[in-house]
């Protein structure tokens, strides 16, 4: 994007900018940034929270549908509830981006990124998102953010419950049902489980393919249990876990004899559990955690047989935090990992015959130590951490921090990280299409802005700047190829204020990348351009209205995405698009609520991936009963 249109942009829209999540709450406790629990306020790192109370208001589906909302992240979806889902945080691919359930990683070692549509939003407590490198907190893949999803519920002496049914357009359908015990004087019981299908829509442009006007709809059923125990005023321990099994259809490759699609069932299989030991005392915090999950798909018809694709991940993580004063905290740990692919099986469509990866095991063994500090009106943090993995040998990255506190109410802030992604087992082994010479992505990144706090509400302005050495793309070639020296270059700018009775929200994220690209023909010498990176728009406004007066609070919200490419060679470009959605709930007393809500309300007609249709309007309807 020209410097020139960038700065008269964000002088235009500077009176309008704001973030949905309750940034300015001081009482809000985030642990992801640095592993341990702090005030959001006092956070350095880009970051957002989503609760558990923002979610069943503004009556979120799926987990992308909460996520893009938030600023610094774009969403695309090839077609409807149940298909498959990618999310951007700051222009770094999925893959660059680090999920976790309760602080254990998830997510498949094959594509490198974690099932957005297979995550439950049942029994979560809050999302929390950091922004920005954090490798040196986290390992391997965190280039571009964290995201932690959070249903542990910790000690209460309140039980409570929520049933909740819905219907809408496609005949949608969704149960869920969710549940708090206090066993006893010393422990409690956390269940939820979510039942969901619809018919769905055809995903597939008819433009594209008009042999295959079909409905691709979905059905998923998902639980979530926590046991806990405190067994004295310093020892705790939980088991959680989570189960998903779903499956979703969509339309497949062309039959190279008739020219027709074929339908296609994607299943799916996810889950986690993890064991965790936590000690606490006045200044000094403990935990063992130990954790299994599995992320398992398979294709079901076509014209070829389907893949059988698994990961399964092992990590143990011993943690320490030690406050060695009220200004100061250290924090060390040490991790181990193992992924595994071990049960995959590949068909090769070029042989006939199903296949191994050539790789199945990876091993990771990492330390790491972490600090904050705050001196008067100066924070500082600093992270290290240095990984050792038995195929791509030793990373060490870090992260540095700086806020200063200008006022009482206006802070600059400032931070730098390296981080690095290890080539995903496609990447490398998928039949015709991997490359075995791949080398791990490495970046730098820098961030850089001010916030400020009135009793009007929150302003903040984020520059930030991350160069990818090792950048892996497709670009059509017939294997995944490296590009150098991409850079990816960005302004975020967010803040919160009422008008009158009204509650605005409103984020604004423009986006500049260089991604040098091979267009050179097959076999012919090669020829780099600077291309922008794919499905990334260089604009996207995002505006959050709330309304509340007695029982009723309505939410309108509204968001521009520009114009992007779908591919990395930057010859097929996607139209922009502007969606609004509306909300409302009415508490019919204390117990029974009542939802509404309408999405794409004007009908638009739009994709955020090239030959994928996305939903027309469509309507939800939502009754929750509270015990």
């Amino acid at each position: 994007m020209n410097q020139s249109k960038l700065a008269v942009a964000l002088v235009s829209l500077l009176p309008f900018s704001a973030s949905y999540a309750q940034s300015t709450d001081e009482n809000t406790i985030v642990v992801t940034a640095n592993r341990f629990e702090q005030p959001k306020d006092s956070v350095i790192a880009s970051s957002d929270v989503i609760t558990k109370e923002q979610i069943e208001r503004l009556q979120f589906k799926t987990l992308t549908d909460a996520l893009k909302w938030l600023p610094g992240i774009q969403v695309t979806n090839s077609g409807g509830l149940g298909q498959s889902s990618s999310v951007f945080v700051r222009g770094g691919a999925t893959s660059h981006l680090i999920v976790l359930v309760n602080g254990v990683r998830i997510g498949s070692a094959t594509l490198g990124e974690a099932n957005f549509t297979a995550i439950p939003l049942t029994g979560v407590e809050k999302i929390e998102v950091i922004r920005g490198a954090r490798a040196a907190v986290y390992g391997a893949d965190a280039i571009s953010g964290v995201i932690n999803i959070i249903t542990d519920a910790g000690f209460s002496e309140t039980n409570a419950g929520l049933v909740n049914l819905g219907l809408g357009s496609d005949q949608y359908y969704q149960g869920s049902a969710s549940g708090y015990l206090h066993v006893s004087d010393d422990s409690w019981i956390k269940a939820g489980v979510n039942l969901e299908k619809s018919n769905g829509f055809n995903v597939t442009d008819q433009n594209y393919a008009p042999q295959q006007p079909d409905k691709d709809g979905f059905h998923r059923q998902d639980l979530s249990l926590e046991l806990g125990k405190q067994f004295n005023a310093n020892w705790t321990g939980r088991v959680s876990g989570f189960y998903h099994d779903g499956q979703s259809e969509y339309d497949g490759y062309s039959d190279w004899k008739t020219g027709k699609l074929s339908p296609v069932e994607q299943k799916t299989k996810l889950y986690n559990i993890a064991a965790q030991a936590e000690y606490q005392s006045e200044s000094w915090y403990s935990s063992l955690t130990i954790a299994q999950n599995r992320d398992e798909s398979i294709q079901v018809g076509g014209e070829f047989p389907g893949s059988t694709i698994v990961t399964e991940r092992f990590v143990t993580n011993w943690l320490n935090s030690y406050e060695l004063s009220n200004n100061f905290k250290v924090l060390g740990g040490v991790e181990y990992s193992q992924d595994s692919v071990a049960d995959s099986n590949l068909y090769n469509s070029d042989t006939g015959v199903f296949q191994r990866y050539d790789g199945e095991k990876r091993n990771n063994t990492a330390v790491y130590a972490s600090s904050i500090a705050q001196i008067q009106q100066l924070a500082l943090e600093a992270s290290l951490r240095y990984d050792n993995n038995d195929v791509y040998g030793d990373y060490t990255t870090w992260q540095l921090g700086v806020a200063y506190d200008i006022a009482q109410a206006l802070r600059v802030f400032a931070s730098a990280g390296t981080a690095f992604k290890t080539p995903t087992y496609n990447d490398l082994y998928w039949p015709g299409y991997g490359n075995p010479n791949l080398k791990p992505e490495e970046s730098l990144s820098y961030e850089a802005g001010f916030e400020a706090y009135s009793n009007y509400g929150m302003f903040r302005v984020a520059a930030y700047r991350n160069e990818i050495d090792n950048l892996i793309s497709y670009q059509g070639q017939g294997v995944a190829l490296e590009s150098s020296n991409a850079t990816i270059n960005g302004i975020e700018i967010t803040a919160q204020f009422d008008t009158g009775p009204l509650s605005h929200s409103v984020s604004v994220d423009l986006l500049d990348s260089d991604n040098p690209v091979n267009v050179a023909g097959w076999n012919e010498p090669p020829q780099l351009e600077s291309k922008e990176l794919s499905r990334r728009a260089e604009a996207v406004y995002k505006w959050l209205i709330s309304y509340q007066y007695n029982q009723f609070q309505a939410d309108l919200a509204y968001m521009y995405q520009g114009e992007r490419f779908d591919d990395t060679k930057n010859t097929t470009k996607l139209d922009a698009y502007s969606l609004v959605d509306f909300a409302l709930s009415y508490d019919i007393n204390a117990n029974f609520i009542v939802q509404g809500k309408v999405t794409n309300l004007f009908d638009e007609e739009y994709q955020t991936a090239y030959t994928y249709n996305t939903q027309e309007r469509a309507y939800y309807l939502n009754a929750q009963y509270r015990f």
